[in-house]
């Protein structure tokens, strides 16, 4: 386990910012550090491995025992507060997030969200910067590809998102955030990668739900991205009316030529869901 100084800097006020409105300061979103109520409790498990003493710190400013508890008990008192109702995962889990003094991440650095990953060092002039809450979002129609043997997303550029990967018959990147203006044009790049040298012609679909409504149907909710076997652009404006706040874009890609329709397989290829913070 990691050494750290449990400093008052470190915890300053922490009562003050476990509180709901969290979800919409805008400059933890920024930070892009959003994550899933599964990232959520591996962030904590991730704490609990590497800094179990600033977790109990928390404990005491949350509970401010009156007799003296074992540490482990205080650990898993807070576990349950900010992660379970009748022992399940919680739809809005809670989960710590770091920062400097005004609560900026000018060094773009995370916190772990696995239990497995290795242990490293908290910056020496951040601190706890809120308790951020899991985005509660409409349960969406899941889909995937038939075949991920020959061609799969690579890699997909948004505003201040860059995410490569490899073949999956679906991913959910939720922990990158795009961050995007109501007034606003950004260029999507989208990449297909292939599992041999031979490159194939790939149909892409992007599908946003602006309305923040739990699907895909609705006016300008749907774009037909091109077709390359190479990297595509396409340009994407949110339209007049579009719902500020956290939203879901979908990204598909087809050798067979894909479907308008956000919720039907793929032949063969790749799908990703990522979320939209728009502002």
């Amino acid at each position: 386990m990691l050494k750290v100084m449990l400093t008052s800097t470190l915890i300053t006020s922490f009562a003050a910012i476990i509180v709901p409105s969290v979800q919409a300061n805008t400059t933890l979103f920024e930070s892009r550090d959003l994550l899933t109520p599964q990232q959520a409790l591996g962030r904590f498990q991730w704490l609990e491995k590497c800094y179990s003493g600033l977790l109990v710190e928390v404990s005491d400013n949350i509970f401010d025992p009156t007799t003296p508890i074992p540490n482990d008990e205080k650990i898993a008192d807070l576990k349950k507060v900010m992660l379970y109702e009748n022992n399940t995962l919680r739809g809005d889990a809670k989960y710590l997030t770091f920062g400097d003094e005004d609560n900026a991440n000018p060094k773009n650095w995370f916190a772990g969200k696995l239990p497995t990953t290795s242990c490293f060092q908290i910056p020496s002039d951040y601190r706890i910067s809120a308790v951020m809450v899991t985005p509660t979002m409409p349960n969406y129609c899941t889909t995937k590809s038939r075949e991920r043997t020959y061609e799969f997303i690579q890699s997909v550029k948004f505003s201040n998102i860059e995410n490569t990967s490899s073949n999956t018959f679906y991913s959910n990147y939720v922990g990158d955030t795009a961050k995007i203006y109501t007034d606003k044009s950004y260029q999507l790049t989208l990449t297909p990668g292939f599992s041999s040298a031979e490159a194939y012609p790939e149909t892409w679909h992007v599908f946003i739900d602006w309305n923040q409504d739990g699907d895909f149907n609705d006016t300008k909710e749907t774009l037909f991205a091109g077709v390359s076997e190479q990297a595509t652009q396409v340009e994407i404006t949110p339209p007049t009316g579009a719902k500020k706040g956290m939203t879901k874009m979908r990204v598909t890609m087809d050798y067979l030529g894909g479907s308008n329709d956000a919720c039907k397989e793929v032949d063969s290829g790749e799908v990703e869901d990522y979320l939209l913070y728009v502002k």
